[in-house]
């Protein structure tokens, strides 16, 4: 039986009380009353888990008609695309792209074909990669350049990962040897949360020899992967450990992809990564926990409204640092703690 709005939102609440969504909680009171995006149209194309919802809620008390946007190769929750007609965020065949929207809040370029009158905003480097390169004549603003991002893609990613190994009973990594292929943000918030778990980690990664403190390089990589009790992979990249696959497959390690794309490669058999190689972190309800991923769908709310009264030339821009400390403002000391802790073993 669907919910009626009313019980969609008690039960949300009753997930993500405001303690865990500081950022988004005051943009839905502070929007409530202001209603800085009466009247437009938005296609929010954040990946959709529950915790999204509680984006698409804020977007909603700007005045923003809220269409989310799914299934563009980008791992969705079915339950939350169930709930989502109840809180009244609609889905948009393909007439209705075509047609385009106010404000594209993208994430990976998914929808970067979807016309945008007033411009984007895009959540991960990938994306603003391709956007980059497309040169399209609107302004793009880039979610993933600043600090606030450091939240979801590193520490979220960490704590995602090992709540993902705890889902398929992987426990204690004390002492145990972890190789992690990618140096990026993503690998160096693996990294770190690895070292806190007392893994003894090293990286595979020639573009990067700078790791942060508490891992090391692994010289030898085949001989590494041969002996790892854990290999993860990071890049951001299809097939990137896919030179590495008899070494992978001689050794005993616990395989998992933390990237969207397959990084381990056609040489390594689905069976053999957990979650089938999808991202690990996505087999859980939640795949990055709100108190890490609130500060992010805030910032990337946020780019909304200035796209719709301060949008700069088009072009690919960084995210104004002004909007930055505005999130950073809303949230707890032992957030911002963690944030601090983490830069300084960089």
């Amino acid at each position: 039986m669907t919910p009626s709005r009313q019980e969609a939102e008690a039960a949300l609440a009753r997930d993500y009380p405001p303690a865990d969504c500081p950022a988004l909680t005051r943009q839905r009171t502070d929007w409530a009353r202001a209603r800085p995006l009466a009247g437009l149209t938005v296609l929010d194309a954040t990946p959709l888990f529950r915790n999204t919802l509680v984006k698409h809620l804020a977007l909603q008390a700007a005045g923003a008609e809220v269409w989310v946007g799914y299934g563009r190769a980008m791992p969705f929750d079915p339950q939350a695309a169930d709930l989502a007609p109840a809180l009244g965020l609609r889905v948009p065949d393909a007439a209705r792209l075509a047609r385009g929207f106010d404000v594209v809040l993208d994430c990976a370029a998914a929808f970067a074909d979807v016309p945008a009158r007033l411009g984007r905003a895009e959540l991960t480097r990938s994306g603003a990669l391709r956007y980059r390169a497309l040169a399209l004549p609107c302004p793009v603003l880039d979610v993933d350049a600043g600090r606030v991002k450091t939240f979801e893609t590193a520490l979220g990613t960490g704590d995602g990962l090992i709540r993902g190994l705890r889902r398929f009973g992987v426990g204690d990594l004390r002492g145990r040897l972890a190789v992690v292929f990618g140096c990026g943000k993503v690998g160096r918030g693996i990294l770190f949360r690895l070292a806190r778990e007392g893994a003894r980690c090293f990286v595979v990664d020639p573009a990067r020899p700078d790791p942060p403190r508490g891992a090391a390089l692994a010289e030898d990589p085949p001989a590494f992967l041969r002996r790892a009790d854990l290999v993860v992979t990071a890049t951001g990249r299809k097939d990137a450990a896919a030179p590495y696959a008899a070494d992978l497959l001689a050794g005993h390690a616990v395989l998992a992809n933390m990237g969207v794309e397959d990084e381990f490669g056609p040489g390594v058999p689905a069976d053999r990564v957990l979650n089938a190689k999808a991202p690990l972190n996505f087999a859980l309800p939640d795949p990055t926990r709100m108190r890490y991923i609130d500060p992010t769908m805030a910032l990337h709310n946020l780019a909304a409204l200035r796209l719709a009264h301060a949008a700069p030339a088009p072009g690919l821009h960084p995210i104004a640092p002004a909007d930055e400390t505005d999130i950073l403002a809303a949230l707890p000391q032992p957030l911002l703690d963690e944030l601090t802790a983490f830069e300084d073993a960089q």
